[in-house]
């Protein structure tokens, strides 16, 4: 996977190792002291470095052999001047990325479970202001990246597929989240589900698009967001409470 040594990226890297059926390359800035596994390897790369890139998914597939799931988590998290750094970070590297794998014949062969799965954000069609400009446009281009790659790639037997979260009680979080409760009490009401999303909901759901059970799925985009964005916004602001 690309990125993965924190948040929802990392939960899956611990899934993964858990079932101790999976070797897991990890390719990121920092790798993560504190998952360790002789099923586990993690790369230190800037991945707009494409030489380092590229050199680090070689190296994984010569030590694992032919990847089956591809997963992409990078974020760059810029100041106000961070825009370009932040294009080449999301989209420049997922693009070198797959078009490698893909020209190095790196999936396994017969098809059926090779399985792309690019994690975006309900951000790619929702503006949160709360976000820079770079984030909402990385996450809207990797849901038509995903679209894109489905159609050109299916016919070798890789489905890529879009994972949009909403609201994650990340662990790098909690303090925030215990400190704001008010918050939390709010992601209750409005949330049809009545909780804030986990990381392992996020992971649930990349596991099914990397899994058998979605063979003939492909190019979609699974919005895990406990049903938030089911309601119209009007709806919404009739709910939140008055001041008078």
């Amino acid at each position: 996977m690309v990125g993965g040594t924190r948040g929802i990226g990392l939960a899956l890297v611990r899934h993964l190792l858990d079932l101790g059926n999976h070797f897991v390359s990890v390719i990121g800035r920092t790798p993560n002291a504190s998952v360790e596994s002789s099923m586990l390897s993690q790369y230190a790369v800037d991945v707009t470095d494409q030489t380092a890139l590229l050199s680090s998914l070689d190296l994984s597939t010569q030590r694992y052999g032919p990847v089956s799931t591809v997963v992409f988590f990078q974020r760059h998290r810029s100041g106000p001047d961070g825009f370009d750094t932040a294009m080449a970070v999301a989209l420049g590297a997922t693009r070198r990325t797959i078009d490698h794998l893909v020209a190095r014949n790196s999936f396994a062969s017969g098809g059926g479970s090779n399985s792309i799965v690019l994690v975006s954000s309900i951000a790619d069609r929702y503006v949160a202001p709360e976000q820079p400009l770079d984030y909402h446009v990385a996450k809207a281009g990797l849901s038509q990246l995903a679209r894109y790659y489905a159609l050109k790639l299916g016919p070798i037997g890789i489905r890529v597929n879009c994972v949009s979260p909403c609201v994650v009680a990340k662990d790098e979080a909690l303090e925030f989240y215990n400190k704001n409760q008010w918050l939390v009490d709010r992601c209750r009401a409005f949330i049809p589900l009545g909780r804030m999303g986990r990381p392992k909901d996020i992971v649930n759901a990349i596991m099914f698009l990397a899994g058998a059970e979605s063979s003939y799925i492909t190019g979609q985009n699974i919005v895990v967001d406990g049903g938030l964005t089911l309601r119209s916004h009007e709806s919404l602001l009739r709910d939140i409470p008055r001041t008078e």
